[in-house]
């Protein structure tokens, strides 16, 4: 007698809330510090042409913090960063005023990729699709039940009204 077992796409997923990463003070975050909030995830570059986005993320901070969660993913993976967490962390505090978390530097592509966006990346994993960070200043928003519900482009403002739409939009 053979045992069928039936197993659900969901069954596979992992839960972004099971993942963790470090900061850029070294300390560890679990985001499941972020349940029942969305989150932005944004992979930042201090040299990159579209750092004055860093203004707009703080903005959205400031007027939707309550309900979305604003994480900055530094990375080289794109040639544009160079400094180190603590110039990065100084730098984006001085320039921009930023108050978001702002996660050590690491990559956001390739085969050495943070956990965080290797979820991203993996479709069988998320449950939803495999994102694939192509440029600095790729957001992607997750919902408040941990799902991808948006991703924009680098070019487009992170106070653009697509982007706050997505944020405000009570369905999700």
């Amino acid at each position: 007698m053979k045992l069928l077992l039936l197993v659900t796409a969901a069954a596979l997923t992992t839960s972004i809330y099971s993942l963790s990463f470090t900061d850029a003070d070294g300390n560890t975050v679990n985001m499941s510090s972020y349940q029942n909030k969305k989150i932005l995830l944004v992979n930042i570059a201090t040299n990159s042409p579209r750092v004055a986005q860093l203004a707009g993320l703080q903005q959205l901070h400031q007027q939707y913090g309550d309900s979305v969660a604003i994480i900055a993913f530094p990375s080289n993976s794109f040639g544009n960063e160079t400094r180190s967490n603590a110039q990065i962390k100084q730098f984006c505090l001085q320039n921009y005023g930023v108050t978001f978390k702002i996660a050590a530097q690491g990559s956001v592509s390739g085969m050495a990729m943070q956990p965080i966006y290797g979820w991203l990346a993996n479709a069988a994993e998320n449950g939803v699709m495999n994102v694939a960070i192509l440029r600095d200043f790729e957001k992607v928003l997750i919902d408040k039940n941990g799902q991808i519900i948006g991703v924009f482009a680098p070019a487009l403002s992170p106070t653009s009204q697509q982007v706050v739409d997505a944020i405000t939009d009570t369905n999700n």
